[in-house]
């Protein structure tokens, strides 16, 4: 079983061989994510909702690729957030999985104060399957609760000229 560290559903996973290095293309991504916001839309309105659509577009990539490693994650995140997306993707790795597909969101506008920023989103996971990492193809999905719609609390640290998320307080279902 897998629990991801973002409030993502059960996975009920069978072994693999040793695969491939390269990841498989996966399943067709959806073609309509629920209430997905536009990183390019909001980056010139508001620079903590761009860094936090920064940061879920590097936990995506991260996952996709599962390499815990990937330097956008060390671009968008800092620890703990970090090191909890690391280990999830490290974890998903030696369990073999990937997740591909789209996340949606529908956040609030940042709350700033001082060098420290929170958003709360409502995240739409339904359409970011889990698929084999030797194969690509789709893992049977066990929803133990939720819709696949969670909404959580993510507190962000002006770091330079930018934001980075740091942390994140699940809130249930939206």
């Amino acid at each position: 079983m897998l629990a991801l560290s973002l409030a993502l559903p059960v996975v009920a996973c069978g072994g693999g061989g040793d695969g491939p290095s390269e990841l498989p293309a996966g399943p067709a991504e959806a073609s309509t994510p629920a209430a997905t916001a536009s990183t390019g839309a909001v980056q010139g309105d508001d620079p903590v909702l761009a860094s936090y659509l920064r940061f879920w577009d590097a936990v995506v990539a991260a996952n996709r690729a599962a390499d815990p490693s990937l330097v956008g994650l060390r671009t968008a995140a800092a620890d703990p957030e970090l090191s909890r997306v690391r280990a999830t993707v490290s974890r998903n790795k030696v369990q073999k999985l990937s997740l591909r597909g789209e996340v949606g969101h529908s956040p609030r506008p940042a709350k700033v104060t001082g060098s420290t920023a929170t958003i709360e989103d409502c995240y739409d996971i339904s359409a970011w399957n889990p698929v084999r990492l030797d194969t690509g193809q789709p893992i049977d999905v066990t929803e133990e609760s939720g819709t696949g719609r969670y909404r959580a609390r993510y507190t962000l640290r002006r770091s330079g000229a930018g934001w980075l998320v740091v942390n994140h307080t699940a809130l249930g279902g939206c």
